[in-house]
């Protein structure tokens, strides 16, 4: 009897470290960065804010707080290369991106926008608010500066908050995007890019009846969009229809069932194999994992 439980005890210590050693493993491929909350103001020359922005989020892949892309125009020949912001996956605040001269914007790892904070514009809470994108004077080589393009294939879950798309005249493909697989808030698109003058979605973009989404130009900017029409009682995404096919309230962007283990990614913390709100005690959080002392 002893033996039996000695055995089953070094098994328990052996499975809890194979569990934490797996946990460390996943935290060095993500990279915790913080956002600002600024809004649309900024401090310092153009320049100096555009490698702020680049230092503060190269490599990011978990932004705590705010992503705020703001005041990129006018700054003589400098070029606003946006790249480093495409390996960002999470946000747990809002997104905003405005008072921009860039074609641009590669989002293309971004998966969730949790909005534990939202942006807050009278009577309204954004998580996600894209306005005022063609601020930049026109040159001869370019002579309709602006945004074209936000490229945010990957754009699975908005859980909380409303979307705004204001003031963007030259952004296309808002239109194609099935906003109500990606958010239960309020959309309002205004004062975009007219439809009829953009470039179509790849025909590899269409969906089961044949509708195109799509975030821009190639078949890497196809939206994925469920077929699943989720209960209404679910409060976020689901695995099948009706009532017993609600993900886990502490699962993002999909699941395989309805238990916290089978998550396709953790709303808030991974701990082992399971999504939990908090991280427990004796453990602390990198990125999304919760990683034992």
């Amino acid at each position: 009897m002893f033996t039996k439980i000695f055995v089953f005890g070094l098994t328990l210590i052996y499975a809890v470290g194979a569990i934490d050693i797996l946990d460390i493993e996943r935290s060095k491929k993500e990279k915790e960065c913080y956002g600002s909350n600024m809004g649309f103001s900024f401090s310092g020359t153009r320049e100096y804010h555009y490698e702020a922005l680049r230092r503060r989020y190269i490599g990011c892949t978990h932004v705590q707080g705010n992503l705020e892309v703001t005041n990129l125009f006018d700054s003589g020949n400098m070029t606003f290369d946006l790249s480093f912001l495409s390996t960002i996956k999470v946000v747990t605040g809002y997104v905003l991106i405005g008072l921009l001269n860039v074609e641009t914007v590669p989002l293309t790892s971004l998966r969730l926008i949790r909005a534990d904070r939202t942006l807050k514009l009278g009577e309204k809470k954004y998580a996600l608010l894209v306005a005022l994108t063609s601020e930049g004077q026109p040159t001869a080589d370019n002579p309709t500066p602006g945004l074209k393009e936000i490229q945010m294939p990957s754009l699975r879950e908005i859980s909380q908050g409303e979307v705004l798309f204001t003031q963007n005249p030259l952004l296309c493909y808002l239109d194609t995007i099935d906003w109500s697989s990606i958010t239960k808030g309020g959309v309002e698109l205004k004062n975009n890019a007219n439809p009829e003058s953009c470039p179509g979605c790849s025909s590899d973009c269409n969906d089961v009846d044949g509708v195109a989404h799509c975030w821009g130009r190639g078949l890497n900017m196809c939206q994925r969009v469920e077929p699943l029409k989720c209960d209404s009682t679910c409060k976020g995404k689901c695995f099948k229809e009706g009532i017993l096919g609600c993900c886990h309230p502490q699962c993002a962007v999909g699941c395989r069932s309805g238990l916290d283990t089978e998550c396709e990614m953790c709303k808030n913390y991974r701990h082992g194999l399971r999504c939990v709100q908090q991280c427990p005690e004796g453990t602390y959080p990198i990125a999304q994992e919760c990683i034992g002392f």
